[in-house]
């Protein structure tokens, strides 16, 4: 086991240790576990509100779960935040009891543990990788440095051309309405089709922060890019998308002229994007989630109202009375 940093990566740590020269400082990992390796893609800088002290240092946590979101979305790979990384006074290179219980929260976050990265300048530097396993097991590891040693796929940011369109085609037409062949379904009969795939999740009140959804306004629009560019492109439909106090919603006119309406909320507490239709019922949601469940998807020949009356567990009790 061993890791392996990005050119980019291991320049960023040098940067903002020479930066901090002066005081305790570190950062966070994106990259993922393959193949018995730690791949360390991007290193995000802790942010501008961090608490930067000669023996104590603490994260902007909102900053670097901003960047987190923006950056896991440019790149074709799922990155995931595999561990961090801070530096030590003098030759220090062991754990605090307040590192261990940060590292403990890292290791928790993935079946393989994380990645967890002392720095030292004594009077040179140097680091010392450290792979945190549960229940809280310090090993150190080897690292080298090099995009050559890191999995080409890894590394391949996602192509700009999707964006474009979905930039050129809502952001610089506002007064311009899309030409749309006629659909040959409603957005609520493909939401039908896959209600049985969808995972349900449970919220209470206090898990709707209004506030703090309003943070990622941009990471959810970007989050379901791809989901609207297939309703829209390939399946035709003139989809409404608004945003509200944090709430992403995607509405429809079908059949009838009856709207359907799915609302998208991200949820930070659990770092997950929810979606409702604006009733009680929650369910988890993926970037790309509705392509991918509806790729070979052919809708039934039933009535528009059978469809809307079963869409997301919505239908009749053995009284006829709507649920």
């Amino acid at each position: 086991m061993q890791v392996i940093f990005s050119n980019r990566a291991y320049l960023a740590i040098l940067s903002e240790t020479s930066e901090k020269i002066k005081t305790e400082t570190g950062g966070v990992f994106l990259g993922c576990y393959e193949n018995g390796n730690w791949y360390v893609i991007e290193a995000i800088d802790p942010g501008p509100k961090s608490i930067f002290q000669v023996a104590y240092f603490e994260y902007d946590k909102n900053y670097t779960e901003h960047l987190i979101n923006k950056l896991v979305q440019m790149y074709k790979a799922k990155l995931t935040l595999i561990g961090l990384w801070h530096r030590h006074p003098g030759s220090f290179d062991e754990f605090s009891s307040t590192d261990n219980g940060t590292n403990t929260e890292y290791a928790k976050l993935s079946p393989n543990g994380a990645v967890s990265v002392l720095v030292n300048v004594d009077p040179k530097f140097r680091i010392t990788p450290y792979h945190v396993s549960m229940p809280l097991k310090y090993t150190k590891i080897t690292y080298k440095v090099g995009d050559d040693l890191i999995p080409e796929h890894l590394l391949q940011l996602k192509n700009a051309e999707k964006s474009l369109e979905y930039i050129n085609g809502y952001s610089n037409k506002p007064n311009v309405k899309p030409s749309f062949e006629k659909p040959k379904v409603d957005f609520i009969r493909l939401l039908e089709g896959i209600k049985d795939k969808l995972q349900r999740v449970t919220l209470s009140q206090e898990d709707y922060n209004f506030e703090e959804a309003e943070n990622y306004r941009d990471f959810l629009i970007d989050s379901l890019l791809d989901d609207i560019n297939y309703f829209t492109e390939t399946r035709k439909l003139a989809l409404n998308i608004e945003q509200n106090k944090g709430v992403l919603c995607l509405s429809h006119k079908g059949a009838d002229n009856v709207v359907t309406k799915v609302y998208f909320m991200y949820i930070a507490r659990d770092k997950q994007i929810v979606f409702s239709r604006g009733d009680n019922v929650c369910y988890l949601y993926t970037p790309g989630l509705f392509a991918g469940l509806l790729k070979d998807y052919v809708p039934a020949d039933v009535s528009f109202k059978s469809g809307l009356l079963n869409a997301l567990g919505i239908g009749k009790d053995k009284q006829g009375v709507q649920t």
